[in-house]
């Protein structure tokens, strides 16, 4: 069974990650992890030198600052080897124009934007070196404070923030069909926002661009427990909660899921696109005797 839904590996050359921080600052450690998630079947290799995480209840003070230098000399190397010695397709997580032309030049056909396309200089490095674009949602420093997380209606305003970010990538050569979006789950917005923009996955299939779901191991899944009084789990023990979202984003239409674990995601992924071809062929053949 050919896979409709890609699996994207998080490979972090960073020491201060939320879940993974330092495991894989080396790059002999990051390449031979990377080895790893290709033979596990990972679709695309997702690696970034700068810790995003937002300040807030969750990470405290959130990631501290990378100088560009730092970025690109731990991100550089490791793409440029898992592209010639391991053929790997490559993502490169960042937000800065310069490390985004360097990434792309060591091998990367993928940048993965989170600040939702606010440098423009991002945008002109994908636009000129062909490649595609992640477009992720989020404002100012993803925390929910300083009025990032005030919303009139979260899946309305997100999806309309997406697409004015579309506009702007297409407006320097960037075509649509390069384009991916990603609703920012736990990127200035509570947990209960984040539910709201998964649960609408539908509505962000409909705007014609592939989708992409980042919720692994994130914040939301221990204030869903906290809220059940249930045990609140540490990043690194939330795997069955991502293995939920993965499951519903597949079920869904999404077309790629970015995740630390595999192979158990891969497997959601194969189980939940197999119930739905068993759905499909269930309601054809209703379809041709209807006196079922």
């Amino acid at each position: 069974m050919q896979r409709r839904c890609q699996v994207w590996a998080i490979l972090n050359v960073t020491p201060d990650s939320f879940s993974d921080g330092g495991q894989h600052l080396d790059p002999r450690t990051a390449f031979a992890r990377a080895k790893e998630l290709l033979t596990h079947g990972a679709d695309v290799l997702d690696i970034g030198g700068a810790s995003s995480r937002p300040p807030g209840k969750a990470y405290g003070t959130g990631a501290s600052t990378v100088s560009v230098d730092e970025e690109l000399r731990r991100v550089v190397p490791v793409v440029e080897q898992v592209v010639s010695e391991l053929g790997a397709r490559v993502s490169v997580d960042t937000t800065r124009p310069e490390v985004a032309r360097a990434a792309l030049r060591a091998g990367a056909r993928i940048v993965n934007d989170i600040s939702n396309g606010a440098h423009q200089g991002v945008l002109e490095a994908v636009a000129e070196a062909d490649a595609e674009l992640v477009l992720m949602h989020n404002r100012g420093d993803g925390s929910v404070g300083g009025g990032n997380g005030s919303y009139r209606d979260v899946v309305d305003d997100v999806l309309a923030e997406l697409l004015a970010a579309v506009q702007r990538a297409q407006a320097v050569g960037v075509p649509a069909e390069r384009i991916w979006i990603d609703p920012g789950v736990g990127f200035a917005k509570t947990a209960a926002d984040s539910l709201a923009v998964m649960a609408a996955l539908p509505k962000f299939l409909g705007t014609g661009h592939r989708v992409l779901i980042g919720a692994s191991r994130k914040s939301f899944i221990a204030a869903i427990e906290a809220a059940a009084n249930a045990p609140v789990s540490t990043p690194l023990e939330r795997s069955c909660g991502t293995a939920a979202t993965v499951t519903w984003s597949v079920m869904h239409g999404a077309h790629a899921v970015r995740v630390h674990d595999l192979p158990g995601m891969l497997q959601c992924i194969l189980v939940g696109e197999a119930l739905l071809q068993a759905r499909a062929a269930q309601a054809a053949g209703a379809a041709e005797d209807p006196s079922r």
